[in-house]
């Protein structure tokens, strides 16, 4: 008989979802591209990570322009193209804390919390494109200070717990002896420091999904098999 769970199955089906989140996350990159005229704030290198962290409808023109535009149809599509970012990436958190609520007393308290987070991080995250998705239509002098808030309030949830869930989780390979599991556990804790950190100075919001991305294709080179 088949045991109820395998590790082995469980990884591969993380290396499947890490593949699967790399491959929404370079087609997010491509086109359509923001054109010169989306010029982020504070910094921040990327118009899609600025919007959700927007002060005022200054910030709003900064980024889109006044509607219609056609960096607020690149930003449409973007937000369309994360829906599916989103269901990637909970499904590694999830299987992620199935696997480790597999080792032990703490890995059981440990994976219930990191999977509750996970999941509650992509809610927010839905609602986060709903939101922007709201304001892509309106113009500038329509667009209010509600408008705003439900975009900043949600997104701030979603970086919140999804640090709290690779926190979390980076204790299932920070635990391994194998160096190269050591790494990924080291890339996923900084990216979730570089989460929390990125709520206070936003740059930092692009920079973590630098660590985030080298933990992914650790997971992929580890993980991933085609039978």
């Amino acid at each position: 008989m088949q045991p109820a769970f395998s590790v082995k199955r469980a990884e591969r089906v993380v290396g499947v979802f890490a593949l699967l989140c790399l491959a929404l996350a370079v087609l997010m990159m491509g086109p359509p591209k923001f054109s010169n005229a989306s010029r982020p704030p504070r910094g921040i290198g990327d118009p899609a990570i600025a919007i959700q962290v927007i002060r005022n409808v200054g910030e709003v023109d900064d980024i889109l322009s006044e509607a219609p535009s056609p960096d607020r149809e690149a930003m449409r599509i973007k937000q369309y193209i994360d829906f599916g970012f989103i269901a990637s990436y909970a499904g590694l958190f999830f299987t992620l804390a199935l696997l480790l609520t597999n080792v032990g007393a703490w890995g059981k308290i440990a994976g219930l919390a990191a999977g509750i987070c996970g999941l509650a991080a992509a809610g927010f995250d839905i609602r986060e494109n709903f939101a922007i998705l709201r304001i892509l239509d309106v113009r500038l002098e329509e667009t209010t200070a509600p408008m705003m808030n439900a975009i900043r309030s949600a997104s701030a949830a979603k970086w919140v717990l999804s640090a709290v869930a690779l926190a979390l989780l980076s204790s299932y390979f920070l635990r391994d002896k194998w160096w190269p599991k050591r790494i990924i556990g080291a890339l996923l804790l900084a990216g979730a420091v570089l989460q929390v950190y990125g709520l206070v100075d936003n740059v930092w919001l692009v920079r973590q999904g630098l660590f985030l991305a080298g933990a992914m294709i650790g997971l992929v080179v580890l993980f991933f098999r085609v039978r």
